[in-house]
């Protein structure tokens, strides 16, 4: 990218620099208006997720079919200069409807919005390598996970014997395989639109090895993103590419004075100035910013776009928006002159959903539905994930009680970021029992020594400067958050008072997340005669199954299990 280029909307025009520092106007004529349709994070939510205010008036928004109509709304404005994408996280941490059938079901939803290129997200790794290759590549899975709970709660094999996998390609310049560094995936894509080159570089965050399960990333190294992407700028500069796209999962937010801030924007300020566009995610969060390729600095591009800067947009997540970038080329040199973005809505009022991708997501909704909705207990109340200020929740403390109960264990621990929704209050079905514990984790059970706990509560007050509270059963403590580090905890108990013996060993149940080392708790990984038991929805629903009904959840006013003491 030339950052000698001004864009003149007055006249249509685009001002270029002249080596005496003079400018002269670039004819509309030589001129293309390369158009990118971005999306990320859609998580797999086939269904609207949500409602979103339009005019102070909540309407439905999401859902595949009505993704897809807007795409191909927006593609039909500016036909054979649009290029369809993606910023990764597309599956993994998805709806019943999508994860019940190994997130197959977005991938075939994906094919039908006709994708041109896409790249990883964190939540891509997820189940390992080998699942994420085989979401890329299609075949049946057959690792030994294919079987899901069916509508009788007898397990079956929910993945397609016909999966084809993406028909379009992945591209992942910063992931490589740790014991060769070769490339996992292709690090890059040219797409030929209108006779202008497109290169798109694909990057996911280096945060990554930090918020997947560690078994699953141990294959692979994320690398530094902008100096991947610079490396392989200059290979598509060799090509005579210069028109340059980043699809980047990674995010970032607006800080209190509205200035963009994030790993997103410091990455993309050491990129090569060649960078004319990044494609952001991860966040969830809205960005229309450019960001100087001289000091950095980022500044709003709502309206005016950038005519010398990168442009970096991120469209929220779950299929609630997009974005469409407007990339002015010129043809003679192939540099970027301008871009502008907009963050569009997908709202359904008034919008005919493409009709095939209904169709998909119909069979879908169809084939889950019976599963969804079998019921596996009635709840006396409300139980909400609503934390006191000790960190401890009704929620946390069911769900722990249950892992526990499930491995026939003395201790149990729970990750808070684990447990995803509350349940009400009547008849709770499996689909709400899921949307508690998306994540399809197993439970595992190990031998920890007494010293070994201290140690794996002692790691809630992360490095990073992040506190996570885990919720527990079989056991209660107490801490002091201003004491220096390792000094935290203050007591272990049973749950009758007697303190736990530091030398004796206890058997200890963790979801497979925490159990080999995520979210910083790396102690578990020193756990003895480790052994994987079963998912940990299958514990939760097993658990409301032995409780009277209608069954109730642990009160941390009344059976306090966490103790703050500052």
């Amino acid at each position: 990218m030339l950052a000698v280029y001004l864009l003149w909307s007055a006249n249509s025009q685009v001002a270029q620099t002249k080596p005496d520092g003079g400018t002269k106007p670039v004819p509309q004529d030589r001129i293309a208006d390369v158009q990118l349709l971005g999306v990320n994070d859609f998580h797999g939510n086939l269904e609207s997720p949500r409602s979103l205010p339009r005019n102070g008036v909540p309407v439905k928004a999401g859902g595949a079919e009505y993704l897809d109509a807007y795409l191909n709304d927006y593609e039909a404005r500016n036909p054979e200069r649009t290029i369809r994408v993606h910023a990764g996280d597309m599956v993994g941490g998805t709806p019943l409807i999508s994860s019940h059938f190994h997130d197959e079901p977005s991938v075939y939803a994906m094919n039908e919005m006709e994708f041109d290129v896409g790249t990883l997200g964190n939540h891509e790794f997820d189940e390992g390598g080998r699942e994420m290759l085989r979401m890329i590549n299609g075949g049946q899975r057959d690792d030994g996970l294919q079987f899901k709970d069916g509508a009788d709660g007898q397990p079956v094999n929910t993945s397609d014997p016909n999966f084809p996998g993406a028909q379009f390609p992945y591209i992942a310049a910063n992931t490589e395989y740790r014991d060769s560094g070769e490339n996992v995936l292709p690090p890059y894509k040219v797409v030929r639109r209108d006779g202008i080159d497109v290169g798109f570089i694909g990057v996911t965050t280096e945060d990554t090895p930090n918020i997947v399960v560690p078994d699953a990333i141990s294959p692979f190294r994320i690398t530094d993103i902008s100096e991947s992407v610079d490396r392989y700028v200059a290979e598509l500069k060799a090509q005579k590419v210069e028109t340059i796209v980043v699809l980047a999962h990674s995010g970032g937010f607006y800080d209190s004075q509205q200035k963009a801030t994030g790993e997103v924007l410091s990455e993309t300020a050491e990129m090569s100035d060649d960078v004319d566009v990044v494609i952001a995610g991860h966040s969830h969060s809205k960005l229309n910013d450019c960001v100087d390729d001289q000091t950095g600095q980022t500044r709003t591009a709502e309206k005016v776009g950038c005519a010398e800067d990168k442009l970096v947009v991120e469209a929220f997540s779950a299929g609630t928006a997009f974005d469409a970038v407007n990339m002015k080329v010129d043809r003679r040199t192939k540099d970027v002159i301008g871009s502008t973005g907009e963050v569009v809505t997908t709202f359904q009022d008034g919008v005919r959903p493409d009709a095939q991708t209904a169709a998909l997501v119909k069979d879908y909704k169809d084939r889950i539905a019976p599963v969804a909705n079998r019921v596996v207990g009635t709840a006396a109340a409300d139980i909400p994930t609503t934390a006191n200020p000790a960190g401890e929740s009704p929620m946390g403390d069911l769900i722990a009680d249950a892992q526990r109960r499930f491995a026939g264990a003395d201790f149990a621990f729970m990750n808070p970021g684990g447990i995803r929704a509350p349940i009400s209050a009547g008849e709770v079905t499996y689909g709400e029992l899921f949307t508690v514990q998306p994540f399809d984790n197993q439970v595992v059970k190990m031998q920890l020594t007494g010293n070994q706990v201290y140690g794996v509560l002692e790691q809630q007050f992360g490095a990073d400067g992040r506190t996570r509270i885990l919720q527990v059963s079989g056991l209660k403590f107490s801490y002091n958050s201003t004491n220096s580090a390792g000094q935290r905890i203050t007591g272990v108990t049973l749950p009758d008072g007697t303190p736990i013996d530091r030398s004796a060993t206890y058997t200890v149940a963790a979801n497979s997340f925490i159990a080999t080392g995520g979210d910083g708790f790396t102690v578990f990984k020193q756990g003895q005669s480790p052994q994987t038991l079963g998912s940990d929805l299958d514990a939760l629903e097993a658990h409301i199954d032995d409780l009277p009904t209608p069954f109730t959840a642990p009160d941390p006013a009344t059976e306090q299990r966490i103790t703050k003491q500052g």
